[in-house]
């Protein structure tokens, strides 16, 4: 008798892994709808093993019950990852990646700033501030993995971390170094996207 093979459900849904040769892949970040913001990336070939990716994000909200907590925000950010795919039979856009990574964002918001939607950090009383501009530049490196099915489905998944270097305006007595995402110094960097190969 022969062994029976299981398909996973990645397989089942999508098909097999693609073994065309793609040169783009357009992506977009599902998670960061929680955030009110959307997120999108696209990732070209530039040799046989690497890629370039740049995202953009976007975001906006006026309910003091968004994701940050706070009364209004607007936000936009741009990041650029160099990928180096690392598993030799798997050309760039398909499989495990390494990747050094520059981003920049940039948030005016009005509202309390001593905590923030995860609550993991409480303060004393809430600091209220009001047309407040902070920016966060980061630098760092992460590990990921992106799947291209031959129905040109893809799936990303990265993780790594980086230096985060907190600017802005202090006028309202409290930059927002304790906010998600806009925290100073050493921080974790992760996304989970999903999208189309060409």
């Amino acid at each position: 008798m022969h062994p029976v093979k299981h398909k996973s459900i990645a397989t089942t849904m999508f098909g097999s892994r693609d073994t065309m040769n793609r040169t783009e892949v357009f992506t977009c970040f599902p998670t960061n709808f929680v955030a009110s913001t959307l997120k999108l990336g696209y990732e070209f070939k530039v040799a046989h093993n690497k890629g370039l990716k740049f995202l953009g994000s976007v975001g906006s909200s006026s309910s003091a019950n968004d994701y940050y907590y706070l009364d209004k925000f607007t936000e936009f950010g741009i990041e650029t990852q160099l990928r180096i795919y690392v598993i030799k039979d798997q050309p760039a856009l398909n499989g495990l990646y390494l990747a050094p990574y520059v981003s920049y964002k940039s948030m005016n918001y009005s509202g309390a700033t001593n905590y923030n939607g995860l609550v993991l950090y409480v303060g004393p009383g809430p600091v209220y501030v009001f047309n407040v501009t902070t920016s966060d530049l980061g630098i760092g490196y992460i590990i990921g993995y992106q799947w291209v099915f031959n129905s040109t489905f893809s799936l990303d998944l990265f993780v790594g971390g980086g230096n985060n270097i907190i600017s802005g305006n202090n006028s309202g007595g409290a930059l927002a170094t304790s906010m998600f995402e806009y925290r100073s110094g050493i921080d974790i960097h992760s996304g989970l996207a999903i999208g189309i190969a060409f």
